[in-house]
């Protein structure tokens, strides 16, 4: 779950606990760019996670079911991380959004302040002296910054390939069903 001390600006944009879910249908807009698609399906709910069509009224109910299992389980780990029971918890939570100061006021966060501050905290909790170094370790830079990636569709796009790539690399042994057990 969350670190063992959050540091947030005063200013900071802080999410509450909230899930959302949905999905974008493309299904029109195929044939309108002329292309012809078809899909063959096996199975109950093989199709909920399609673009070519709208949730049934029974996805709708699956998909909400699991944004409820999903957020309850949520509430439960932030309930543990930051001391609250869940009535404190209730007013807060429902995916609203606070200024780090309204954060600190609602316990999402344990102090205000900026880097240095985190730093601080950080060398505290792990028993350091402020004469040891630390440094700034990024992971690998992106080729194309976050504003200018591709468009969703050409994401999945690629991620149906290298689902193809790996399914010929080694013959499927097994398939998981639809929805893994309880996230807890």
């Amino acid at each position: 779950m969350p670190g063992s001390w959050i540091v947030a600006r005063p200013g900071t944009i802080t999410g509450s606990i909230g899930v959302l879910s949905g999905k974008i249908v493309t299904g029109s807009m195929w044939e309108k760019l002329l292309f012809n698609r078809e899909t063959i399906a096996r199975g109950d709910r093989v199709l909920l996670e399609s673009d070519e069509r709208p949730f049934t009224d029974e996805e709708r109910t699956i998909v909400r079911a699991d944004i409820a299992r999903i957020y309850n389980a949520f509430l439960r780990l932030v309930e543990t991380a930051r001391k609250l029971t869940a009535d404190e918890l209730a007013p807060i939570a429902q995916g609203k959004v606070w200024s780090g100061r309204q954060a600190l006021e609602r316990k999402l966060v344990d102090e205000l302040g900026g880097l240095d501050a985190g730093l601080a905290k950080a060398r505290a909790l792990a028993g350091l002296s402020e004469k040891v170094p630390m440094r700034e370790v990024r992971g690998p830079r992106r080729a194309i910054p976050p504003l200018a990636e591709p468009a969703p569709a050409a994401g999945w796009f690629a991620y149906l390939l290298e689902g193809f790539r790996l399914l010929s690399a080694a013959p499927a042994l097994a398939v998981m069903e639809y929805l893994p057990g309880d996230l807890t």
